[in-house]
C-alpha cells in the first residue's frame, strides 16, 4: 500500500494531537481531538502543517 503525501499530513496531525491529549490526562474524544488541533493550528506558522491539522479536522466531521 502506497501512502499518498497527504496520508501523512493527516497522521501526524492526528498523532500529534493524540499525544497532546494523552499526556494532558483527557479522554481522546472526536471533540478533544478537533479542540487539539484547532489549538496547535492556531500557533502553527507553516503551512503545509496547518494544512494537515485542517484535513485530519475535517475527518473528525
Amino acid at each position: 500500500m502506497v501512502s499518498e503525501p497527504h496520508d501523512t499530513e493527516i497522521s501526524l496531525a492526528l498523532g500529534e494531537a493524540v499525544l497532546e491529549i494523552v499526556q494532558k490526562g483527557q479522554e481522546v474524544s472526536r471533540e478533544n481531538l478537533a479542540r487539539a488541533m484547532k489549538s496547535k493550528a492556531e500557533r502553527e506558522n507553516d503551512d503545509e502543517r496547518l494544512l494537515g491539522y485542517w484535513k485530519a479536522c475535517h475527518m473528525l466531521v
